[in-house]
């Protein structure tokens, strides 16, 4: 298992125009940045990002990188689900995992 530097940023917006949508879009946005991993820093001056190191187990570059967008998907939809917003938000995201090659976009 090798551990790789990354860099990953976040939008959060409300898919409808309607005030549930965006009290949704405000409460995964919070909640995605009080995240808690050892291995994960949210960045203080920057608001929707965080740094880190992610731990790979895959042998390819092009698994790693898969493998890296899993864990940021997985981590980021446990917050839209716990909040119960799949429906109401939509989250755009930009990976850039160290020596694995250009940046990744998830949407979510």
């Amino acid at each position: 298992m090798i551990k790789h530097h990354f860099l990953f940023t976040y939008s959060i917006s409300p898919i409808e125009g309607t005030d549930n949508a965006a009290k949704a879009a405000d409460k995964v946005r919070k909640g995605i940045a009080n995240i808690q991993s050892p291995d994960w820093s949210k960045l203080s001056t920057v608001e929707t990002t965080f740094s880190g190191r992610l731990a790979l187990t895959t042998e390819t570059v092009c698994e790693k990188r898969e493998e890296a967008r899993d864990i940021i998907d997985r981590e980021l939809r446990g917050v839209i689900d716990a909040y119960k917003a799949r429906c109401e938000i939509r989250a755009d995201i930009s990976l850039l995992v160290d020596g694995l090659g250009p940046r990744m976009d998830i949407i979510i």
